[in-house]
């Protein structure tokens, strides 16, 4: 699942909505009868730019809770859906032909469903090279293996894809100690031995990639967001400042960073690095516009808040809750 040393997010539209209405869409996209008032995570996944003549590339979309895989599902007639209640902090991660194409941090509201829809640019995530084989990782890694390592690297993605962690991380375990100095591979092992919650070896790994090479702005991002799904605030701060260190413009970075100044009750400083991501990737994380705006309404700040919905739908213009967000400005935007 994870390619490409966490290749940037390429997800070009984002929409989340919060629905008391039957979810009778997916219900009929899915062929799952769906009780009325049973919660779900859903939304549907379209792939914008795919060439004439080119196979539609196989999604399957994971479901995490504090660095722990809850859930996994390859789209149905470009649907996905978790049987399971948006909690504050899950991750969804998108992943098309072994590549992960986009992941975003749930931010819940009131409702026991929530729709989130996403747009992949195919050109973007190919650009003008034609797609690999699923689990060939090529030298844009970054790192120079040999070619048994090489192997190995590829096979343990390929691993990751069918959801065999174990033998995964014995793969990446291999091809750390037959060279010591693959930074990319501890990162990988990491990942792969956090979504089995053995936090502490992942800790461990993360922390090896990372002495590798220091300003590692993937490894600092996961990392991070690993103990910030742990609530270890502390360490998120410390890490996450790091990354953005490496790559101010790092939108998941940004995002994350802003994400634990808002777990620590520190919302003037969030605010700034949510923006922050918002202008790095203005498309693939507009959905922090809904996030800000719901702190600004529970703050009392409704003209700000009616700000953010408006930015919002000025990228997102097919918003099922398109119509509440308008009269939502209408009635509290400064005139």
């Amino acid at each position: 699942m994870f390619s490409k040393s966490f290749i940037s997010i390429l997800i070009l539209l984002v929409v989340a909505v919060y629905s008391n209405a039957q979810v009778d869409d997916v219900s009929e996209a899915t062929g799952l009868p769906l009780p009325i008032g049973a919660p779900v995570i859903y939304g549907q996944v379209s792939i914008a730019n795919l060439p004439k003549g080119q196979r539609k590339p196989t999604v399957w979309v994971y479901l995490f809770n504090g660095g722990a895989q809850i859930d996994k599902r390859q789209t149905h007639n470009d649907y996905y859906y978790f049987l399971q209640a948006p909690r504050n902090g899950q991750t969804i991660v998108f992943e098309v032909d072994n590549r992960e194409a986009g992941r975003f941090v749930v931010s819940s509201g009131i409702s026991n469903r929530l729709r989130q829809d996403v747009t992949i640019d195919w050109r973007s995530l190919y650009g003008d090279e034609k797609p690999e084989q699923p689990g060939v990782v090529s030298a844009r890694d970054g790192y120079s293996r040999s070619p048994e390592n090489e192997k190995l690297f590829s096979e343990a993605v390929a691993q990751i894809k069918k959801n065999e962690l174990v033998r995964s991380a014995e793969l990446f375990t291999t091809i750390t100690k037959a060279d010591e100095k693959d930074h990319i591979a501890f990162m990988m092992l990491g990942t792969v031995l956090m979504t089995q919650k053995n936090y502490a070896d992942a800790r461990t790994a993360f922390e090896r990639a990372i002495a590798l090479k220091p300003d590692y702005e993937k490894a600092l991002t996961n990392y991070g967001s690993m103990v910030l799904g742990q609530k270890d605030f502390g360490k998120a701060e410390e890490l996450l400042k790091r990354a953005v260190e490496a790559d101010p413009k790092s939108a998941d970075a940004n995002h994350y960073l802003g994400e634990t100044y808002l777990q620590t009750k520190r919302g003037s400083l969030a605010v700034g690095y949510l923006n922050k991501a918002i202008e790095f990737a203005p498309i693939e994380k507009a959905g922090i516009h809904l996030r800000l705006a719901a702190l600004y309404d529970a703050a009392g700040l409704k003209p700000r808040a009616a700000e953010e919905y408006k930015a919002f739908l000025e990228k997102v213009k097919d918003h099922p809750d398109r119509q509440r967000f308008i009269k939502y400005i209408e009635q509290h935007e400064t005139k």
